[in-house]
């Protein structure tokens, strides 16, 4: 690639990565000049600017949907400079949707791009070898769509692609992340080491190695898939190879590992899928679809064989399979969690909120159920959506808290406290044990660790533990009254809240036993 296609790919790179990042503020209204769309397109018009230093660039228009968070470029033009002059890069239409730089913790964005077209040589010394499996002197792709979902607590990550190329061919393909972000073992290493003045030459260091830090990605795969169809390559690059490489049989040089390894059985898949498109050329996919999720570090690879003998792809010269069991009828409820589960997230069978509502009511009290009706209800009841988050946090159930904190933001003070335990529920009596056991159990309370969530109760008990002197638990008032201030719903469960722990302190006779027994 040459240098300025470099240059401009970096720049896109890192508007990208701005656009895509997700912080932890509040989002200011979509209309907004700070709307995440009006920021994207500042970034844009930026980056526009600084690439000018190294090319033309005109674009014909670039409007900004700030409450969809949408925004689409129109007819850019990039035409290099000096002997740059031959790189030219045209792009009818690119709609990016789903800019998100605040406060979701799921987010989704989407590329579109149409009409693109890239001179071969903006690649180039491979600009010729490129002109044979283009056929003319640029690559036409009529459509390139990237569609990315991701957890930002999580750091799971979905991503699809797909390119269509006219006459060369259409590429499509998944990976399905339960955890993957970048990482370089020795990126601290190595900057230190830049800052440091010159020591002298260390006759055992290894002269190969690079001063700039190692960047990878690690994490893990549950799924992902890559098909390509050949929509004209192939009958392209057929006439141009010798005779005897288009030979099923020479197919068997690609048979390099060990026979009985990992490797050398996806090499055996990889030659029969070969031959089967020689043979009728129209499709090879590789497929991952492993019985657990896989983790996979590649700044330990040497080469892609590390990579095909972990991940094991399976090949093929079919569409690719389903990354998840299919329900053949969802009116069959021999197992309505599992059926109306599916119904909840669409996976399996269409996603379906009103019928997955239905079959989960009766089975509420299942931890996982109580947070999925938690999920379905917060948009439209979230008042009952927080009854059914409160359940599956008491039970321990993973994101049920943060399912917690998401709903209290669209209820009011009264509505919230009133779906909460009230401050006289009767508690476990070792729960005042100690002043540590009564802060323990006002934390656990504030926070629906393995307990309904109720502040009214967190107060009563960290009211007694403030008493005895115990800094969280005063700490933990002082969080709930600042959350809260003079809210009148509020000031009536608090008050309560007092009166109860005062009643604690004298029925319980608390201030002996948290003394220790001594006077």
């Amino acid at each position: 690639m040459s240098p300025l296609a470099r240059r401009l790919g970096a720049g896109t790179a890192l508007f990208l990565a701005l656009a895509s990042a997700p912080h932890a503020q509040s989002a200011p209204p979509t209309n907004s000049i700070f709307s995440p769309a009006n920021i994207a397109a500042g970034l844009v018009r930026g980056a526009v600017s600084y690439a000018r230093m190294v090319a033309d660039i005109r674009y014909g228009g670039l409007d900004i949907d700030g409450p969809r968070g949408g925004l689409i470029l129109r007819d850019l033009e990039i035409a290099g400079l000096g002997k740059h002059e031959n790189c030219r890069v045209s792009l009818g239409r690119l709609q990016i949707s789903g800019f998100s730089f605040w406060g979701d913790e799921e987010s989704q964005m989407r590329f579109d791009a149409s009409d693109l077209s890239i001179a071969n040589n903006c690649f180039g010394a491979n600009a010729a070898m490129i002109g044979v499996v283009t056929g003319g002197a640029h690559i036409p792709l009529a459509t390139l769509s990237v569609d990315l979902r991701q957890s930002s607590g999580s750091g799971a990550l979905n991503a699809d692609i797909e390119a269509i190329s006219p006459g060369i061919a259409r590429i499509e393909g998944s990976a399905d992340f339960d955890y993957v972000s970048l990482f370089s073992p020795d990126f601290f290493e190595k900057i230190s080491a830049a800052g440091q003045p010159e020591a002298e030459e260390d006759e055992f260091a290894d002269p190969g190695a690079s001063e700039t830090p190692q960047i990878g990605l690690r994490g893990t795969l549950r799924a992902g898939h890559l098909s390509v169809e050949n929509l004209g390559v192939w009958e392209r690059l057929k006439p141009l190879l010798p005779p005897e490489a288009s030979n099923p049989e020479a197919t068997q040089a690609l048979l390099t590992a060990e026979p009985g390894s990992a490797l050398h059985e996806t090499q055996q898949g990889l030659v029969r899928a070969l031959r089967a498109f020689m043979a009728e050329p129209g499709r090879i996919t590789a497929e991952i679809r492993p019985a657990e999720p896989i983790t996979f570090d590649t700044t330990l690879w040497f080469g892609p064989e590390d990579a095909a003998a972990l991940f094991r792809p399976r090949f093929s010269n079919a569409l690719p399979t389903p990354p998840v069991a299919l329900i053949a009828d969802p009116r069959d409820h021999a197992d309505a969690r599992a059926v109306g589960l599916a119904l909840a997230e669409g996976q399996g069978v269409p996603q379906n909120s009103r019928r997955a509502i239905e079959l989960l009511m009766p089975l509420q009290e299942d931890a996982e159920v109580a947070l999925a009706l938690a999920r379905l209800k917060a948009g439209t009841d979230p008042a009952t959506a927080y009854r059914h988050a409160l359940r599956a946090a008491s039970q321990g159930a993973a994101g049920a808290a943060a399912m917690l904190d998401r709903i209290e933001t669209r209820l009011a003070t009264a509505d919230l406290l009133a779906a909460q335990a009230p401050a006289g529920t009767d508690l476990p009596e070792d729960s005042f044990a100690s002043p540590v056991a009564l802060r323990d159990a006002a934390l656990a309370h504030e926070q629906g660790d393995g307990v309904p969530r109720s502040y009214a109760l967190a107060w009563r008990l960290a009211a007694s533990a403030a008493a005895a002197g115990d800094g969280p638990a005063r700490a933990l008032m002082a969080r709930l009254e600042a959350r809260f201030a003079v809210d009148p719903a509020w000031i009536e469960a608090r008050n309560k809240a007092a009166d109860l722990a005062l009643d604690d302190w004298t029925r319980r006779d608390l201030a002996r036993r948290l003394a220790g027994d001594r006077p």
